[in-house]
């Protein structure tokens, strides 16, 4: 063996025995206490200037910290609902929030000062009444109205904060069912339900925020407007000038009222054609309108050429005829027609286009209703303006449209 071999070995050794002491010292700090090691048990002075600001279910507390580099954070304890609540604020902030409180009723608050030792000052004590909860001020803003086939509801949210609306109607045998749920922090919101006969029924609804603090029921009793579906079987292609009449695949407009949802409508891509896309229906009959049902192409569900932001303007009578420039012009028909509804396609989930969940197939499927508005009377002629699809193409495609209604007119021949 030679000498080069040797002091290898010894190199190795070295080595290991480097390795082994880095091995205990990292046991070591394993083993030693996590966080912030008590440097002394001195108490931090208290908060000054105290501010409390009521707000809609609780309040924005504003402070002043002590002039004092050891401080780590601010406590806030209280009791609600017999439950204790503590709430902490960074030394960063100078204030902090209370939210969650369901009532009007006096809360009283102790503030401290909490140090890197988890030292605590003494309390700060104080108290303030609340302003009603959001969910009381949207509870109390709700007016139940009779539309269509079943009610129409409205609220606000001045608040604007999250809330779920269980919307529930009576059964023919009188007993409440669960129409739909719906979250929304907009500060005004409407919400129709159908589907019902012109018998007086019950129709309800409650909150839930997500502090999962429940409302009251309110209930109401009305006697729904009459509502059927428009005779599809007299529905015609309206072809104004303008409208995008392009056909792929032998798929023409008329396969939106075929009643199937299996033969699509499909535009051609290459046809030249611009945005906004205009494409027109005659219903066939004058009369008061209420919704539509939109079903798009399910197998390209919230993508390609499917609809995503249109505007439906709806008229009694064409005063030009159909082959008139008149119509061609983006905004000169539109003083004459009557503006019925701004629609938009809202996936459920929110996800990506091409990512679908359950829920968004399941809305897929079932059709996307959208309300007109209430002066939607006398309408024969619906014509689409067409913003975006989902994939921001000048082409268009879906599977089936409903109209609802008062359709006890007279069909024109």
């Amino acid at each position: 063996m030679n000498k080069a071999y040797f002091n290898n070995i010894k190199n190795v050794g070295i080595a290991v025995f480097l390795l082994c002491l880095i091995v205990i010292g990292t046991n070591s700090c394993d083993e030693a206490s996590v966080g912030q090691v008590p440097v002394d048990d001195i108490a931090p002075s208290g908060l000054s200037n105290v501010v409390i600001t009521p707000q809609y279910g609780g309040a924005l507390v504003s402070y002043d910290l002590p002039k004092e580099e050891d401080i780590s954070y601010v406590r806030c304890e209280y009791v609600n609902d017999g439950k204790e609540n503590s709430i902490n604020s960074s030394v960063y902030n100078s204030s902090l929030r209370i939210e969650g409180l369901s009532d009007t009723t006096e809360l009283q608050v102790s503030l401290y000062v909490v140090d890197h030792s988890e030292n605590i000052s003494e309390s700060y004590e104080a108290s303030f009444i609340p302003l009603p909860s959001p969910m009381k001020a949207v509870l109390e803003s709700f007016v139940v109205t009779p539309t269509y086939g079943g009610a129409r509801i409205t609220w606000e949210n001045p608040a604007e904060v999250l809330v779920g609306i269980s919307f529930l109607a009576a059964n023919d045998q009188g007993d409440l069912e669960l129409q739909d749920i719906y979250y929304t922090s907009a500060a005004h919101g409407t919400k129709s339900l159908h589907g019902f006969t012109t018998d007086k029924r019950l129709f309800a609804l409650s909150l839930v925020d997500k502090y999962e603090n429940k409302s009251d029921t309110v209930k109401v009793e009305i006697s729904p407007l009459f509502e059927a579906e428009f005779d599809k079987e007299i529905f015609a292609d309206g072809h104004l000038n303008g409208d995008n009449v392009s056909t792929r695949s032998n798929r023409p407009v008329s396969n939106l009222w075929d009643g199937t949802t299996d033969v699509i409508w499909h535009t051609d891509p290459s046809a030249g054609y611009s945005v906004p896309q205009f494409f027109t229906v005659d219903l066939g009959v004058t009369g008061n309108i209420s919704r539509l049902v939109l079903w798009e192409r399910y197998d390209y569900a919230y993508s390609q050429h499917n609809l995503k932001i249109f505007d439906i303007y709806g008229t009694d009578e064409l005063t030009h005829e159909i082959g008139d420039e008149y119509y061609a012009d983006i905004d000169q028909w539109k003083q004459d027609w009557k503006l019925l509804s701004e629609c938009e396609v809202v996936k459920p989930s929110g996800s990506r286009v091409g990512t679908n969940t359950e829920e968004d197939l399941a809305a897929s499927r079932a059709g996307f209703n959208f309300d007109f508005n209430e002066d939607a009377t006398n309408i024969r002629y619906l014509r689409f303006v067409v913003k975006e699809t989902w994939a921001k193409t000048t082409s268009m495609h879906a599977a089936e449209i409903s109209v609802f209604g008062d359709a006890r007119g007279t069909a024109i021949e």
